[in-house]
């Protein structure tokens, strides 16, 4: 007997993979706005006498969107790069839902 459940396109296949990604990532790192938290908190720390306002972990979210295009458009494309892609807008997304405005 066949099986008839139709395989799924690529872009749900892309998101699948993604949110396989995000729950690993989160198991293993916490959530985004605790790990980029830490993270920011960091580069606040090394460039604080060059940003004029501390960095948030929405704003750390957006850098490595950036950073995973960057690294696409150079000379070590990984085939995985749409996947991060969509797991750090997850990510993004869920440090905008518990953001805070950044202090002034």
């Amino acid at each position: 007997m066949s099986d008839n459940t139709p395989t799924p396109c690529a872009a749900v296949q892309l998101l699948e993979q993604a949110r396989a990604a995000v729950i690993d990532r989160h198991g293993k790192y916490g959530p985004p706005v605790e790990h980029f938290g830490r993270t920011v908190g960091m580069v606040n720390a090394a460039f604080a006498g060059i940003l004029t306002r501390p960095l948030t972990p929405s704003d750390w979210a957006i850098i490595m969107l950036i950073d995973k295009v960057a690294r696409h458009m150079g000379t070590s494309k990984t085939a995985d790069t749409p996947i991060d892609l969509a797991g750090y807008a997850a990510c993004l997304a869920e440090c905008e839902a518990v953001s805070q405005p950044p202090p002034p």
